[in-house]
C-alpha cells in the first residue's frame, strides 16, 4: 500500500511545548492535572518520533538509515513505525492540553481546550461545503481507495464512507488520522471540524494568524480546492491571497468575507478566528515600530 503524504510534525510540537510551558509555569497544580499533562507530553512526544520518520519514509529514506538514526535495530524500527503504526499512534493522541478544572489564580488567560471525546452524532446536512466536502477532496486528490484507508488508520470501511458523506461525525483524534491518511494537513480541517462537531474551540495564544489560514484552507478544500483566481475578491491580488493562506498577512474582514462568500462558507463562523488573528498581527506591528 502506497504511503500517505508527509505529514508536518510542527502542530505536534506546538501542543507539546505548550503542555510542557504551562506546566513550567504553574507551581501548585494537583497532582492529577500534573499527572495528565504529562501523559499528553509523552504521547506528543511519541507522536513527533512517529510523525519525523514518517516524513523521512516519504522523502526516500529507507529501514537501514532510519534504525541507524534512532539507534535501534531495523526490524525494531520497522515494528515501531511501520505499516499503520504512525496513523494510529497519531489517533490516539490528543491534540492539545487536557480538559482540566484550572485554578483561575494558576491559570494563564488563554488555555487550550480538547475537544470533547463523546460520542458521535449525526452529522448536520445544512452546511453542503463543511468537513465531509473536505475530506472528500481529499480523497479525491489521493486517488485511494475506501479499503486502504480503513487500513491505514484502522476505521471500518463504512465510517470511512460515512465520514466522506457526512452522515457521521468523528472524534477529533479519528478526523486527525483520516486526514493523515488522504495526505492533508489534520490542521486545516480542524476548523471545520470544531463548526461540525459544535464542539469548543481550541485556542492558540501563539499562533492565531496560522489558525486562521488554517481555516481558511480547509474552507478551500470544502470548496473542492477551486483555483485561487476564480475566487479571489474584486482587486484583490492572487498572491495576497496566497499570503493569507499561508499565515503571513491578515486581510482586512471586508476581503475576507466576501472569499469566504465565493467558496461557499459561512463568513461568521470565522469572525472571530479572524479578529483574533488581527488583533495579534496588530501587536506585533506595534512591537516592531517601538523596538
Amino acid at each position: 500500500m502506497p504511503r500517505s503524504a508527509g505529514l508536518s510534525w510542527h502542530p505536534i510540537a506546538h501542543d507539546l511545548v505548550t503542555n510542557a510551558l504551562y506546566l513550567h509555569g504553574n507551581k501548585q497544580l494537583p497532582l492529577k492535572d500534573v499527572l495528565a499533562l504529562a501523559d499528553n507530553v509523552g504521547r506528543d512526544a511519541e507522536c513527533l518520533a512517529a510523525v519525523a520518520v514518517d516524513a523521512a519514509r516519504n522523502g526516500g529514506e529507507g529501514w537501514s538509515e532510519i534504525a541507524v538514526a534512532a539507534g535501534r535495530s531495523e526490524a525494531s524500527a520497522r515494528a515501531k513505525w511501520g505499516g499503520s503504526q504512525v496513523s494510529r499512534l497519531v489517533a490516539a493522541r490528543r491534540p492539545a492540553l487536557a480538559k482540566i478544572e484550572w485554578d483561575p489564580a494558576t491559570a494563564p488567560a488563554k488555555v487550550p481546550l480538547v475537544p470533547r471525546q463523546g460520542g458521535r452524532a449525526a452529522a448536520s446536512s445544512e452546511d453542503p461545503r463543511g468537513l465531509g466536502a473536505a475530506l472528500r477532496t481529499l480523497y479525491r486528490k489521493a486517488r485511494t481507495s475506501l479499503v486502504r484507508v480503513s487500513a491505514a488508520t484502522g476505521l471500518p470501511v463504512s465510517m470511512v464512507s460515512a465520514l466522506l458523506e457526512d452522515r457521521t461525525v468523528a472524534s477529533w483524534p479519528e478526523v486527525y488520522a483520516l486526514a493523515h491518511a488522504l495526505g492533508g494537513e489534520p490542521e486545516d480541517l480542524r476548523h471545520l471540524w470544531e463548526c461540525t462537531a459544535q464542539d469548543e474551540v481550541a485556542l492558540d495564544p501563539n499562533g492565531e494568524s496560522e489558525r486562521l489560514a488554517a481555516a481558511l484552507r480547509g474552507a478551500r478544500l470544502a470548496a473542492g480546492a477551486p483555483e485561487l483566481a476564480t475566487v479571489c475578491p474584486p482587486g484583490i491580488e492572487v498572491s495576497a491571497m496566497q499570503a493569507a493562506l499561508r499565515g503571513r498577512t491578515v486581510p482586512p474582514w471586508s476581503v475576507l468575507r466576501v472569499f469566504l462568500a465565493a467558496l461557499g462558507a459561512d463568513p461568521s463562523s470565522f469572525e472571530a478566528l479572524w479578529l483574533a488573528a488581527r488583533v495579534a498581527d496588530l501587536a506585533e506591528r506595534e512591537g516592531e515600530l517601538r523596538s
